[in-house]
């Protein structure tokens, strides 16, 4: 049979496997991922306190405790900051998605529970003393055995020394105000809902452990001093700390889950790159023969892409806000970036196809494939090879991050990273496609990029 004889018949038997690799390595990052050095603040601001000469901080003891658990290591990069307005500026600049803030007075209130059972039970116990004392002098008086003069005289004394003994306890005795120590765990949504969502989780877990560990030092400590606390009295005790959450840059309903980087992108770069095939085409069966026609069709080209990008993002941001009701905080400096990116892409493109034809879209699609589970996904979630040789020069993590600061990070457009990056992909496209048709001759191929 003739079928037989044809290289194409047999292809099929490596090219469904070839294509199962692929596409698999292209949605490798999503298969298994997992939290490595996730950016997390502690600004611990405890001062501490001292009880009888020994000095108290929870703050530093459970910070220390979490630093040093190397099972917790491996997935948070813990990181000092001095004081809240060190982390907001952090925060401003993406430094980390969450953090966990202990007040100055958290020690004081922390053990303030504590440290009134323990005094009441001290005053009732030094009360009891003196009154017994009292009443065994006055029995000694009644029998005789002491003289009243005598009696006096030592009910003097030990009033005195009652008195001296409140003196030099004086700071001890002052009444304490029972108030439960207060963590705060704020959460920078905005930057990346998944570690958000995992910072969140593992911060209130750590005032449990916090909260335990007070109760269990609470429990040693009435123990050791036989103190029975009133059951009215029990949870203030046992949960002497409360957490505060707070959340910054709330991503709203209708704002996609916060995946905005990953669903704006495909129907832009699809976009882009239909629109810089058809300028392309355009440019190619134009009989563009002398160099000066190819300058000039080279401009024009640009100008086009300028205007196709435009037209695109103000209609591509109507639809997508209007009818498919995305809600974006600012709609004009998110359709100018937009409009901005989609211009860089399609010179991206058109400077890449000056020179490589149609041959570039095979890259052009796996691109594509392969830079769409990076969008969804935090850098610390991904493996180390992705982090280290995909993610730095990936045209698509700077297009994301720039939409990611105007939808969710509440910030207004400016010339930051992103938008050079986009410029600079603008320039490229630009001087690429110049000198092709400044250098390339001219082509009757239709396969083939006329120069």
């Amino acid at each position: 049979m003739k079928i037989l004889k044809n290289k194409l018949f047999y292809i099929p038997l490596i090219a469904g496997a070839l294509l199962i690799w692929i596409m698999s390595t292209a949605f490798y990052p999503a298969f298994n991922p997992k939290p490595k050095d996730l950016p997390i603040a502690i600004v611990n601001m405890d001062k501490g306190l001292e009880i009888q000469g020994k000095k108290m901080n929870i703050g530093e003891t459970f910070t220390d405790k979490i630093k040093d658990n190397k099972d917790l290591n491996e997935t948070v990069d813990f990181i000092d900051v001095k004081d809240k307005d060190a982390l907001q500026a952090g925060f401003d600049n993406n430094e980390y998605y969450s953090a966990i803030v202990i007040p100055s007075h958290f020690t004081e209130n922390a053990t303030s529970a504590m440290r009134s059972e323990i005094q009441t039970a001290k005053k009732a116990e030094a009360k009891t003393k003196a009154e017994k004392a009292q009443a065994e002098l006055k029995a000694k008086v009644v029998s005789g055995e002491i003289p009243p003069q005598q009696a006096q005289k030592i009910a003097q004394e030990m009033q005195k020394k009652m008195q001296e003994m409140q003196k030099q306890n004086a700071d001890l005795l002052k009444p304490i105000t029972v108030k439960k120590g207060q963590l705060e765990v704020i959460i920078n949504q905005g930057a990346s809902s998944q570690a958000a969502t995992i910072s969140d989780k593992m911060l209130s877990g750590m005032g449990d452990n916090i909260n335990k560990m007070i109760s269990q030092q609470a429990v040693t400590q009435l123990d050791k001093n036989n103190i029975k606390v009133a059951a009215a009295d029990m949870d203030a005790v046992m949960n002497p700390v409360t957490v505060k959450h707070t959340t910054l840059n709330k991503i709203h309903e209708h704002q996609g889950n916060g995946m905005a980087g990953m669903l704006l992108f495909t129907p832009i770069w699809m976009g882009s790159l239909v629109t810089g095939v058809l300028l392309f085409f355009a440019f190619r069966t134009s009989g563009l023969i002398t160099q000066g026609e190819r300058l000039k069709a080279t401009l024009m080209q640009t100008l086009m892409a300028a205007v196709a990008a435009i037209v695109s993002s103000v209609l591509g941001v109507w639809f997508i806000t209007q009818v498919l009701d995305f809600y974006m905080p600012d709609i004009t400096q998110t359709t100018m970036f937009i409009a901005i990116s989609m211009f860089g892409f399609i010179m991206l493109i058109l400077g890449v196809m000056a020179w490589l034809g149609m041959k570039a879209i095979p890259i052009f699609v796996l691109l594509l494939f392969f830079s769409m589970q990076m969008l969804t996904l935090p850098k610390q979630m991904l493996n180390e090879f992705y982090q280290k040789y995909v993610l730095t020069w990936n045209p698509f993590s700077f297009y994301a991050d720039g939409l990611r600061e105007l939808i969710y990070l509440n910030k207004d457009l400016t010339l930051n990273t992103p938008v050079l990056v986009m410029i600079g992909f603008a320039c490229f496209g630009l001087a690429s496609s110049l000198l092709a048709a400044a250098v390339r001759k001219h082509s009757t191929k239709r396969a083939e990029v006329p120069a």
